[in-house]
Protein backbone atom coordinates (compact mmCIF):
# COMPACT_ATOMS: atom_id res chain seq x y z
CA UNK A 1 0.00 0.00 0.00
CA UNK A 2 0.99 3.40 -0.70
CA UNK A 3 2.48 5.49 2.17
CA UNK A 4 0.69 9.06 2.84
CA UNK A 5 0.37 11.14 4.99
CA UNK A 6 -2.22 12.65 7.40
CA UNK A 7 -2.46 15.64 9.56
CA UNK A 8 -4.38 17.19 12.51
CA UNK A 9 -4.32 20.71 13.54
CA UNK A 10 -5.68 20.40 16.85
CA UNK A 11 -4.75 22.75 20.47
CA UNK A 12 -2.01 21.87 21.96
CA UNK A 13 -1.57 19.74 25.56
CA UNK A 14 1.22 19.92 27.74
CA UNK A 15 2.41 16.66 26.59
CA UNK A 16 3.35 18.31 23.39
CA UNK A 17 6.40 20.60 25.31
CA UNK A 18 8.73 18.77 24.19
CA UNK A 19 8.24 18.39 20.26
CA UNK A 20 7.17 21.94 20.40
CA UNK A 21 10.37 22.96 21.91
CA UNK A 22 12.17 20.79 19.82
CA UNK A 23 10.40 22.58 16.36
CA UNK A 24 11.68 25.91 17.61
CA UNK A 25 15.15 25.38 18.41
CA UNK A 26 15.46 23.16 14.89
CA UNK A 27 13.92 25.66 12.66
CA UNK A 28 15.63 28.83 14.80
CA UNK A 29 18.99 27.07 13.78
CA UNK A 30 17.89 26.31 10.64
CA UNK A 31 16.37 29.94 9.43
CA UNK A 32 18.38 32.17 11.10
CA UNK A 33 22.42 31.27 11.78
CA UNK A 34 23.70 34.29 10.02
CA UNK A 35 21.44 36.55 11.69
CA UNK A 36 21.42 35.49 15.61
CA UNK A 37 24.55 33.59 16.72
CA UNK A 38 23.69 29.90 18.34
CA UNK A 39 24.29 31.05 21.90
CA UNK A 40 21.09 33.27 21.53
CA UNK A 41 19.51 30.70 19.85
CA UNK A 42 19.97 28.49 22.41
CA UNK A 43 18.93 30.97 24.98
CA UNK A 44 15.78 32.62 22.98
CA UNK A 45 14.38 28.82 22.65
CA UNK A 46 14.86 27.97 26.65
CA UNK A 47 13.40 31.87 27.18
CA UNK A 48 10.50 31.63 25.36
CA UNK A 49 9.98 27.94 25.47
CA UNK A 50 11.25 26.55 28.60
CA UNK A 51 8.77 24.10 30.15
CA UNK A 52 7.55 25.52 32.74
CA UNK A 53 6.48 28.71 30.41
CA UNK A 54 5.18 26.63 27.60
CA UNK A 55 2.81 24.39 29.54
CA UNK A 56 1.65 27.75 31.18
CA UNK A 57 1.04 29.01 28.28
CA UNK A 58 -1.09 25.91 27.03
CA UNK A 59 -2.96 26.34 30.01
CA UNK A 60 -3.85 30.14 29.73
CA UNK A 61 -6.99 31.30 28.72
CA UNK A 62 -5.57 34.16 26.20
CA UNK A 63 -2.70 31.67 25.09
CA UNK A 64 -3.54 29.85 21.65
CA UNK A 65 -0.87 27.07 21.01
CA UNK A 66 -2.09 24.49 18.44
CA UNK A 67 0.13 22.21 16.95
CA UNK A 68 0.28 20.21 13.68
CA UNK A 69 0.80 16.63 14.22
CA UNK A 70 1.76 14.31 10.81
CA UNK A 71 1.44 10.84 10.74
CA UNK A 72 3.17 8.79 7.73
CA UNK A 73 1.40 6.06 6.20
CA UNK A 74 -2.31 5.54 5.61
CA UNK A 75 -5.04 5.77 7.85
CA UNK A 76 -4.75 2.21 8.57
CA UNK A 77 -0.86 1.57 8.24
CA UNK A 78 -0.81 -2.06 8.80
CA UNK A 79 -0.57 -2.82 12.91
CA UNK A 80 -4.45 -2.92 13.21
CA UNK A 81 -3.90 -0.73 16.54
CA UNK A 82 -6.91 1.46 17.03
CA UNK A 83 -8.42 3.94 20.07
CA UNK A 84 -11.25 2.58 22.06
CA UNK A 85 -13.24 4.82 19.55
CA UNK A 86 -12.25 2.79 16.40
CA UNK A 87 -9.88 5.75 15.32
CA UNK A 88 -5.93 4.62 14.07
CA UNK A 89 -3.89 4.59 17.00
CA UNK A 90 -1.39 7.99 17.11
CA UNK A 91 1.21 6.27 18.53
CA UNK A 92 3.26 7.48 15.52
CA UNK A 93 1.83 11.01 14.96
CA UNK A 94 4.48 13.97 15.72
CA UNK A 95 4.41 17.40 16.22
CA UNK A 96 5.76 18.92 13.00
CA UNK A 97 4.94 22.89 13.57
CA UNK A 98 3.03 25.46 15.66
CA UNK A 99 1.60 28.71 16.08
CA UNK A 100 1.79 30.20 19.30
CA UNK A 101 -0.43 32.95 19.51
CA UNK A 102 -2.49 35.27 22.52
CA UNK A 103 -6.12 36.63 22.17
CA UNK A 104 -6.77 40.64 23.66
CA UNK A 105 -10.52 42.06 23.15
CA UNK A 106 -10.68 42.19 19.21
CA UNK A 107 -7.03 41.50 18.28
CA UNK A 108 -5.34 38.06 17.78
CA UNK A 109 -1.65 37.95 17.76
CA UNK A 110 0.57 35.36 15.96
CA UNK A 111 3.53 35.47 18.02
CA UNK A 112 5.39 32.30 15.97
CA UNK A 113 4.46 30.06 13.67
CA UNK A 114 7.26 27.29 13.29
CA UNK A 115 7.19 23.74 10.54
CA UNK A 116 10.01 21.75 11.19
CA UNK A 117 12.37 22.31 8.40
CA UNK A 118 11.70 18.75 7.16
CA UNK A 119 8.18 19.15 7.21
CA UNK A 120 8.06 22.57 4.55
CA UNK A 121 6.26 22.35 1.27
CA UNK A 122 3.21 20.72 2.41
CA UNK A 123 1.22 23.37 3.38
CA UNK A 124 1.60 23.14 6.72
CA UNK A 125 2.45 26.65 7.48
CA UNK A 126 -0.58 28.04 5.83
CA UNK A 127 -2.62 24.89 7.88
CA UNK A 128 -1.66 26.27 11.03
CA UNK A 129 -2.44 29.46 10.16
CA UNK A 130 -5.80 29.06 9.37
CA UNK A 131 -6.93 27.34 12.27
CA UNK A 132 -5.67 30.08 14.62
CA UNK A 133 -7.64 32.66 12.22
CA UNK A 134 -10.14 29.96 12.93
CA UNK A 135 -10.17 29.98 16.69
CA UNK A 136 -9.32 34.08 16.74
CA UNK A 137 -12.81 34.34 14.97
CA UNK A 138 -14.41 31.83 17.17
CA UNK A 139 -13.08 34.00 19.41
CA UNK A 140 -14.98 36.84 18.85
CA UNK A 141 -11.35 38.45 17.04
CA UNK A 142 -11.97 41.25 14.12
CA UNK A 143 -8.20 41.42 12.94
CA UNK A 144 -5.06 39.36 13.54
CA UNK A 145 -1.70 40.32 13.97
CA UNK A 146 2.04 38.54 13.02
CA UNK A 147 5.10 39.45 13.78
CA UNK A 148 8.01 37.74 12.04
CA UNK A 149 11.80 39.27 12.29
CA UNK A 150 12.56 41.77 9.06
CA UNK A 151 15.81 39.39 8.01
CA UNK A 152 13.54 36.43 7.67
CA UNK A 153 12.72 36.60 4.21
CA UNK A 154 10.51 33.63 4.00
CA UNK A 155 8.66 34.68 6.70
CA UNK A 156 7.60 38.11 5.64
CA UNK A 157 7.18 36.45 2.23
CA UNK A 158 4.90 33.78 3.73
CA UNK A 159 2.52 36.52 5.40
CA UNK A 160 2.54 38.56 2.36
CA UNK A 161 1.23 35.90 0.63
CA UNK A 162 -1.40 34.78 3.47
CA UNK A 163 -2.49 38.11 2.56
CA UNK A 164 -1.28 40.34 5.64
CA UNK A 165 -0.25 43.71 5.35
CA UNK A 166 2.97 44.99 6.60
CA UNK A 167 1.77 47.63 8.67
CA UNK A 168 5.01 48.64 11.07
CA UNK A 169 8.22 47.77 12.47
CA UNK A 170 9.28 47.39 15.81
CA UNK A 171 11.93 46.33 17.90
CA UNK A 172 12.52 42.84 19.36
CA UNK A 173 15.45 41.77 21.78
CA UNK A 174 17.25 38.72 20.89
CA UNK A 175 20.58 37.57 23.13
CA UNK A 176 20.10 41.25 24.38
CA UNK A 177 21.01 42.31 20.99
CA UNK A 178 17.74 44.29 19.21
CA UNK A 179 16.68 42.86 15.91
CA UNK A 180 14.08 44.24 13.40
CA UNK A 181 10.59 42.98 13.25
CA UNK A 182 8.20 43.15 11.04
CA UNK A 183 4.55 43.47 11.98
CA UNK A 184 1.89 42.30 9.78
CA UNK A 185 -2.10 42.52 10.13
CA UNK A 186 -5.03 40.85 8.30
CA UNK A 187 -8.90 41.75 9.05
CA UNK A 188 -10.90 38.68 9.43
Amino acid sequence: MASIASVTYREATADDVDAIRDVARTTWEADYPTVVNREAITDTVESWYGADQLAADVRRGDALVLVADRRDGAPDDGDGAADDDGAPDDADASVVGFVHAVVDGDCGTLLRAYVHPDARGDGLGRGLVDAALDAFRDRGCERAEAMVLARNDPGTAFYERLGFEHVATDTTTIGGDGYDERVYLKYL
